[in-house]
């Protein structure tokens, strides 16, 4: 069955679902728009209000709710890698498509700082970002994307105000109309009309309420080009968020479906609560149909509907994937994250499908289930943070960040630049130039697979630290259990034991070597790195109960003494021992 029949035949079935809602609604329908109080517009706008939202004014006197999404990194130019799709095993299903959403990895950072919020966006957000160390080089970088997807009252609010943009017009009146299929997320309108809604959007809101969207450097003029304007989200931006960004661990991050927690359990919820689909294949008898935003529960993030109800379109143009990375030939416009019509087996966070711009008949292509969400965003390179993006640049690439024992002013990769300024023959300059670049590059390289070693290394550190006191404490109750058998007259048990104590102070000893040897390796890692990568190790950890906490005490006082062991170029076994055991929570 086509898109289209199959969308028709979802509508009626909405259209039925929705006749107890809109029975319960009857006081917001009696009320015009522009009169109705700010909590039945919240109601419409935002059913499930979290800790943490934001949100800009519609026409009419709604609003479109964002969530922030936050990635730590040292400023603009810094960015995390992260993995994509999934990886499909043969003979698993969607192997033969692997060339659709198979694995792949790309990066993500954010556009906007803390401090380029107004003031009500820097006072909800603040809370929900980490808490980062004194003098470290990181900073929470972010970006904000729709905490539902647009609805059709929303669209109709800012497209009804395109006309008296472009002529200068008065704006017309408010529909009164607040019915419930309102609150379906707008689906049947093209690729086109989803940008020109993010057009219209933006510019209503730069010509009313400026003030509010966040400004990559903020405080700077405005034709420094940094004010934030509304978008469809990038395709890394949208899957970043619906897989749960930074409110979960690095592997939940890779998993095939978001975390779902279900409240005084253990186990995952069902995929049936956070996600409209069709589950008649599964015996539940429930007809697939769109539904009204926010009907089931978020994503970890906060986000609803990113799996299911209905379809997303994302900025780029479809590519194929090819060897872990995206193909280079361009094609229609990708749809993320599955639609209601579709069943459980074939939904997961990396789905994506590609879609005509134009219909066979030539007109523009509206499906029935794809609707979108909006990020906002700005321009990569404003004038407002041109100068700290150049400064960035310009230590991509040194050796001199790689190594302590490089002094900036003696970094080989410098010393090429000087000597090739100096240069007189244009073909020398050109082809010293081309092997500088080669070699930045090649440093970058390396100095991103460093970062990712020392941050392996303080976590590997830390879990050492960990087991020495575990060693420690199977000692002391050897040696205590020891004393008990002698007091009792039991020598033979007694040898026993003195045998498993001295096998538990070489391994305690061994462990208190090997914490010993990891100092001397972090020493190899800039102060700068090691702190950065303890900011990330911190951030990761933290998510993890009860032994993440011990962790993050463990890898404080690793990050301390591989400061102490750079200066003295030693470590006395008996003191490392003595602090990692001082170090240790107690224990109930």
């Amino acid at each position: 069955m086509s898109d289209r029949r199959l969308g028709a035949a979802a509508l009626i079935l909405t259209a039925l679902s929705l006749g107890a809602c809109s029975q319960a609604d009857g006081d917001d329908k009696a009320k015009p728009v522009a009169q109705s109080q700010a909590g039945s517009e919240s109601k419409l706008d935002n059913p499930k209000p979290l800790p943490g939202d934001v949100s800009l004014p519609l026409p009419c006197g709604g609003e479109l709710v964002l969530r922030s999404v936050y990635v730590l990194a040292q400023g603009s130019l810094d960015d995390r890698e992260v993995n994509l799709g999934y990886p499909f095993s043969e003979g698993e299903a969607g192997y033969k498509q692997s060339f659709i959403s198979g694995y792949r990895r790309d990066f993500i950072n954010g556009q906007f700082s803390l401090q380029d919020l107004a003031p009500q966006w820097q006072k909800a957000v603040g809370p929900t970002l980490p808490k980062v160390d004194k003098g470290s080089p990181l900073t929470p970088m972010m970006y904000f994307i729709g905490k539902y997807e647009v609805t059709a009252r929303q669209y109709a609010q800012v497209m009804a105000q395109a006309q008296s943009l472009a002529s200068g017009e008065a704006a017309p009146a408010c529909d009164a109309s607040n019915d419930a299929a309102g609150r379906l997320p707008k689906v049947k309108l093209s690729r086109f009309e989803a940008e020109r809604f993010a057009a219209v959007y933006s510019a209503w809101l730069m010509k009313h309420h400026r003030d509010l969207l966040p400004v990559s450097g903020r405080g700077s003029k405005a034709e420094d080009g940094g004010t934030g304007f509304v978008r469809l989200p990038t395709e890394v931006e949208w899957e970043f968020a619906a897989r749960g960004g930074s409110a979960v661990s690095r592997q939940e991050l890779e998993g095939r479906l978001f975390p779902r927690k279900a409240e005084g359990a253990d186990s995952e919820g069902p995929l049936g609560d956070f996600a409209v689909f069709n589950q008649v294949a599964g015996g539940t008898g429930q007809a697939a149909r769109l539904m009204p935003i926010g009907s089931k529960q978020p994503n970890p993030l906060g986000l609803f509907d990113v799996i299911g109800n209905a379809a997303e379109m994302v900025q780029e143009s479809f590519q194929l994937v090819h060897a872990g990375r995206l193909q280079g030939a361009y094609g229609g416009f990708v749809v993320k994250g599955g639609n209601y019509l579709e069943g459980e087996g074939t939904l997961f966070t990396g789905m994506r499908r590609e879609y005509p711009l134009f219909g066979a008949d030539g007109t523009e292509q509206r499906n029935e289930t794809t609707g979108f969400r909006v990020a906002i965003g700005a321009l990569s390179a404003p004038r407002s943070r041109y100068q700290e993006l150049f400064e960035q640049w310009q230590k991509e690439g040194r050796l001199a960040s790689l190594t302590d024992d490089i002094d900036a002013a003696q970094d080989p990769t410098k010393r090429l630049d000087s000597i090739i300024a100096a240069a007189s023959d244009p073909r020398q300059q050109a082809e010293l130039g081309l092997v500088n670049e080669e070699l930045k590059r090649n440093v970058s390289l390396i100095a991103r697979q460093r970062e990712e070693a020392a941050g392996n290394l303080i976590q590997s550190a830390a879990l050492v630290a960990e087991t020495v006191n575990n060693y420690n404490i199977r000692l002391t109750n050897l040696q205590n259990t020891q004393a008990k058998a002698e007091a009792a007259g039991d020598q033979t048990s007694a040898r026993m034991y003195g045998a498993a104590i001295a096998n538990g102070r070489a391994a305690l000893d061994g462990a208190v070597a090997i914490y010993i040897d990891n100092l001397a390796s972090g020493t190899r890692y800039t102060d700068a790195v090691i702190q950065a990568q303890f900011q990330r190790v911190k951030e990761e950890l933290n998510r993890k109960p009860v032994l993440g906490n011990s962790l993050v005490t463990r890898a404080t006082l690793f990050v301390r003494h591989v400061g102490e062991y750079r200066q003295n170029r030693r470590a006395d076994p008996a003191t490392i021992l003595k602090e990692l055991l001082a170090s240790a929570a107690p224990r109930p």
